[in-house]
This record gives C-alpha cells, structure tokens and sequence, in this order.
C-alpha cells in the first residue's frame, strides 16, 4: 500500500473552513458556516476522484494503476527494464514497451521489444524490432483499431552516406523512421523514413540540395547536425488519428511535432506524391518551433513529449524546457485539413498552457486531459504527477515516484478499468 498523500493547499484549506465553523458556531451565524463549507466540499470535488492513474515507472520497471490516495489498485512488474510506454486497452490488456536484450542503439529510450500482457497476467505475444547496430525501435508504441502496433524506430546511417544526404559532418546518424507491424505475423504493414524526405544548403551537389525555407515539407537534415552521438530527431512519441489517418510526432531535438499523411501506401511513403494529401511522404504539418525551417512565427517549444491528441480534436504536449530550467504543458488548437505555406507563420493557436516554477523535468513528461477538465500532467525526470485545474490551480500532488515515463487518467468505469476486475 502506497502511503497516502494530501496536498497541502487542500490541508490548509480544510483548517481554515474549521476556524470559519468555529467562529460561526460563536456567533450563532449558520448561513456563513454553510456556505464555507459548501466551498470546501466543491474545491475537494474538483479534483477527479472518478478517475484512476496509469503510472508508467521507468525506475522500477512497472506499470501501476492507482487512485488520489496513492493506492496502487493494479500493478504490472516486467522481468526485463521499462523501454517506456504502455498501453492500457479495453480488454484489460498492457502493450508494453521494453528492452531487448544485447542492443546495438542504446540512446536514451531504446526499446526493441514489445509485449502484450492479458489482464490475466500471461503474455499473448512477443516481437522484437531491433538488429544490432543498423536499427532499434524505441520510446512509444501504439496498439490500432486493427490490432497492428506502429511505433518509431532509429537507421543506422554511415558518415559516408549521410554525406550523400547533405549532412554537413563527418560521422554516423540515426535518423528516424516509422514501422507499422501485424505482432501476430510480424509483417511490417506500412513504413516511413525521414531520410527520403530530406532538403539541405550544405553541398550544391547533391539533389535534394535547396533554400530551406522555400521546402516547408521537407526536412533539414543539418538543423541538429552538431548532435555528437547522431540521434539527429529523437522522435519519442507518436498518435495516430485513425478517424483522418494523420500520425503525429513528437521530434525532441528540433522542438517539434510532425504530422504525416498514413493513408499512403509505403511506396507513396518513400515520395513526395500521393495519399489524401497528394504529398506522399513529405510533412503534412508541422508546428511548435518554425526555426526548424527556417521560417517565421513563434517559437512555442523547446523539447518536447507526447503528442497527445484529445477528444476536442485540439493536442497536448510536454514542452520540456521552453522557459530554460521549467517545462510548460501546452495545449493547441488544430485544424485540419493541413497546410504548409514557405515564408508564412504557420504555427497553430495555443488555446491553454499551464507552467510553474517547480515545474520542469529536461526528458519524458506528458499532459493528459481528465473527464472533468482537469490536466493530469507527469513531471518525468522529477517523478511528481501535478492534477491541475483549467485556471491553473494545484489541486493535487504525487510524489511516490521518481521517473516516470507517462501517467494516464481512466475514468472508473472505463472498460479497461473494469476488466482488470476492479
């Protein structure tokens, strides 16, 4: 049993009410006494007692669902360490991401392997993604409608190769890509890779050569080229719209989330024509940081975790490290369908953002919205989970853990909830 925890704002709150109905019952006052009450009862009922939290814990390796008293109700234990997320589905089953053995690509939030764990316990399937050096799933996965599972993945890409891409260094990159599987056939179903879909100024001789700003669509290869190790993009998360087949990514290290058309076909992927878009696999969208190519509006991101598309059709994100030292939740209106105009501010609206000082973990973290409109917000690195109000109230607090990937709220009657028998 977790130990419990009240957050001091409420605490001190409860004294005050007390010294009110003290006062109150002096003076023979009963209407004030009420009313004092009612305003705790309401400020106490604003926190979301109707949901439970799914804490995704890299230090321990597990996975625990628990509620506002801090009581773990359901907890997952992996033999192996967390490679980061999980995803609690309707059946009560966990789609975990986690580490396979003898990686050849160990940067942060390396995975290779996933599994889905029944609500039973058992494991249904196991597929790895991984080959040595040349490439590594890593960070997030996603379980579809269609139970195929679409996650990110790092290439391994030789310096004399990248200098045939324009890159402006002389070592190894990894540059990302993204792999649709079938777990049970381990089919690879649909594929991306950033690298075909690549403009640089570096070298006049290669064709993908071109004004950077002139190619919104197209990504720079030489935007981060001074990342020693060559994880160029970092992506670490991703959210695949299924209703309009657009996939978001969050890029870490060009402070961006990327949008792609997924109603292509693979070979429409590796092009620039084709899908509902006619763009193939050039960028959609994109947002968050326009100096990443070049181009005008403001700069909303600095870092960045967890596209988290929610039910308004606006997005959520983890801006790690936009005031230097302290993270900010932010929230944005979107609008699809999407366009990428050179030379014009593209950015979309922010519509909500919530920052405070003690607020900032410089990796993981992700914002959640809660069935009464609160934001339940996970302070990766610091391992705090934050319940905060549209206005940007503190209502509750949990320190229990000190690195966590995600939290997720489900309501206590979810289907997942109550598969797990709770």
């Amino acid at each position: 049993m977790m130990k419990k925890r009240t957050h001091l704002k409420i605490l001190l709150q409860a004294l005050l009410i007390t010294a009110l109905i003290t006062f109150s019952a002096c003076s023979s006052d009963s209407e004030t006494s009420s009313s004092a009450t009612d305003e705790n009862t309401s400020e106490e009922e604003s926190i979301d007692t109707n949901s439970y939290i799914l804490v995704a814990d890299t230090n321990s390796n597990g996975a625990y669902l628990i509620n506002h008293d801090g009581d773990q109700l359901f907890s997952w234990e992996f033999d192996r360490s967390l490679g980061n997320d999980v995803n609690l589905l309707d059946d009560g089953s966990l789609v975990v991401c986690l580490k396979a053995d003898n990686a050849g690509i160990t940067f942060g939030g390396y995975g290779g392997m996933f599994r889905k764990i029944n609500a039973y316990q058992s494991i249904d399937w196991e597929v790895s993604y991984t080959s040595g050096d040349e490439y590594m799933a890593h960070h997030d996965v996603e379980y579809l409608s269609n139970g195929n599972i679409i996650f990110p993945v790092w290439e391994k890409v030789t310096a004399s190769e990248a200098a045939e891409l324009g890159f402006s260094e002389n070592n190894d990159i990894f540059p990302d890509a993204i792999v649709e599987m079938n777990p049970l056939t381990e089919e690879i179903i649909w594929e991306w890779h950033v690298t075909d879909h690549l403009v640089q100024n570096h070298d006049a001789s290669k064709e993908n050569f071109g004004v950077v700003v002139d190619h919104p669509n197209k990504v720079d290869i030489n935007y981060n080229s001074s990342q020693a190790n060559g994880d160029l993009m970092h992506f670490n998360g991703l959210t695949l719209d299924e209703t309009n087949d657009i996939l978001y990514i969050t890029v870490n290290n060009y402070s961006e989330v990327w949008v792609l058309d997924h109603s292509t076909t693979t070979e429409e992927a590796s092009t620039s024509t084709g899908g509902n878009y006619n763009l193939g696999g050039d960028l959609v969208y994109r947002f968050g940081n326009p100096l990443a190519y070049d181009n005008v509006g403001e700069v909303t991101l600095k870092n960045v975790h967890y596209p988290n598309l929610i039910e308004t059709g606006n997005m959520i994100v983890y801006a790690n490290d936009i005031y230097d030292n302290q993270s900010e939740v932010v929230e944005y209106e979107l609008n699809p369908p999407y366009e990428l105009v050179a030379g014009e501010d593209n950015e979309p609206e922010v519509v909500w953002s919530f920052t405070d000082a003690e607020l900032y973990s410089s990796g993981l973290g992700s914002g959640v919205r809660m069935s009464n409109g609160n934001t339940l917000i996970a302070e990766g690195r610091d391992g705090t989970i934050w319940e905060v109000t549209a206005s940007g109230e503190v209502l509750w607090q949990n320190t229990d853990y000190t690195t966590v990937w995600r939290a997720y709220a489900y309501a206590i009657d979810d289907s997942a909830v109550l598969a797990l028998g709770l």
